[in-house]
């Protein structure tokens, strides 16, 4: 019995007749980003389906950005969320500074480096200092909420061992929600080999105590799946990232395809590609400006009609490459935006930009952006290789592709989806397929799941 764990039958005091979940998220409210996205929804429309979430989060300590916009979001919540005292390094950096949150913004090669070092020292990530005190909590939860079962969604995958000792200390069924790779994820870096046998030893001690396993592609769902020990394997299910219905619904969208289309000096419609969300290592707007570059070279009579936007913040060495390849004058940065903000852009915007980089398994990567730009309905400029995004935007059906590093074939793309703007032809996606993405459905298969695991259990 771990310290601080209540027994099961002073769990069964407390019974009642809810159907209660504790739902465990490191990233939360008033943390911003794509992370946040999967757990608030995912609480926001499970009591539609039957169950309350409790969710267990720390506090925010050190991050790049916090999105206040998001709180209404938690606040509808029955119970709501609560927060340990994590003691990680994110944590002791904000305690440093008095405070309880604690804005930062470090370069890029400063958040490599701080990667590297804690990849040696934290196994299975820099966060599992939040692990004992997030047990703690756990107990004292389980025993006021009569808790039925645990969603625990990961990175980061400290997330995944707390589930896994609650699974182990109550015979809770535990449901454990991958949204990126473990063992094999492209952000994981193993220092030594002795790293990677300890990381694959943790990842199979937790998949071992996993009632259910959720992934959000085919293609995490048969690697992890070739990974879980036993008869597991049956156990796991795809439930895609989506979108929130709500959170496009009041954008005034005009026939053009633009909420308030931006217009020239002499009052011609503006076309406006925007890129959501922040660039990484290996995952760079490079190719896209070379792209932007080499059409304005050789049609300079659309440079004023042509606006290209990014919000999620450019670094110094983007702002450098924009000034180099002279496109200063056609170029909008509206740096880190709050949620509601960044969705109305999405709205405004004639098209919608997305990448991904010369990364080992990156082919296997669905952004979370894709699904919201699938619910804006926009038309999709990407330059991809062959996976699980190319075929998701297939099926949507409004999309301009070109293969990475494919310099001809991405700018004849980005020809095309221009030229076919001008002549008001884009292309519109089928809503069928897009309403797979609900946040809503999303909700509704996490619900199927906990009543099939409630009736096991009884």
């Amino acid at each position: 019995m771990q310290a601080g764990f209540v027994t099961e039958k002073q769990q069964s005091e407390s019974d009642d007749s809810g159907k209660n979940v504790l739902l465990i998220a490191y990233y939360f409210p008033p943390m911003g980003g794509s992370g946040v996205q999967r757990p608030v929804k995912l609480a926001k429309y499970l009591p539609s389906f039957g169950w309350n979430p409790v969710i267990l989060v720390p506090e925010p300590g050190a991050y790049y950005h916090f999105d206040e916009s998001l709180a209404q979001e938690i606040s509808e919540l029955k119970i709501p969320p609560v927060r340990v005292k994590a003691r990680t390094l994110f944590h002791a950096a904000a305690g440093i500074a008095g405070v309880g949150q604690l804005k930062v913004q470090p370069q890029e090669w400063k958040t490599r480096l701080l990667s590297f070092i804690t990849s040696w020292f934290f196994v299975p990530d820099n966060k599992t200092a939040w692990i004992k005190p997030a047990l703690e909590q756990a107990a004292k939860l389980i025993r006021e909420h009569n808790i039925k079962a645990v969603i625990a969604t990961a990175p980061p995958y400290s997330n995944l061992l707390i589930a896994a000792r609650i699974r182990e200390a109550f015979h809770i069924p535990v449901i454990m929600d991958f949204r990126d790779e473990w063992l094999q994820s492209h952000w994981v870096s193993y220092p030594t080999s002795w790293h990677f046998r300890r990381m694959q030893q943790t990842e199979q001690a937790a998949l071992s105590r996993a009632d259910y396993v959720t992934v959000v592609n085919e293609a995490y769902r048969d690697s992890i799946s070739r990974r879980m020990p036993g008869p597991k394997q049956k156990r796991i299910q795809v439930i895609p990232n989506g979108y929130d219905p709500a959170d496009f619904e009041g954008a005034e969208v005009t026939q053009t395809g633009s909420g308030t289309p931006e217009t020239d000096s002499k009052h011609q419609k503006v076309f406006t590609l925007l890129h959501s969300g922040r660039f990484y290592s290996g995952i760079q707007p490079d190719d896209l400006l070379e792209a932007v570059h080499r059409f304005l070279q050789n049609h300079p009579e659309k440079r004023k009609c042509f606006r290209l936007a990014f919000q999620g913040g450019l670094t110094d060495t983007h702002q450098q490459q924009i000034k180099k390849l002279d496109l200063e004058d056609v170029t909008r940065d509206y740096g880190y935006l709050p949620h509601k903000k960044a969705v109305r852009n999405l709205m405004q915007a004639d098209a919608l930009f997305l990448t991904l980089g010369h990364i080992p398994q990156i082919e296997a990567v669905t952004p979370g952006k894709l699904f919201e730009y699938i619910g804006s309905g926009k038309p999709v400029l990407a330059y991809l290789p062959e996976g699980i995004s190319q075929k998701l935007l297939q099926g949507y059906g409004a999309c301009f592709l070109a293969d990475l590093g494919a310099k001809q074939q991405q700018y004849r793309a980005l020809k095309a989806l221009f030229f076919a703007w001008e002549k008001d032809r884009l292309p519109q996606p089928d809503p069928e397929y897009c309403r797979q993405f609900s946040r809503i459905e999303i909700a509704a298969a996490f619900g199927k799941i906990l009543d099939q695991l409630r009736l096991r259990e009884s």
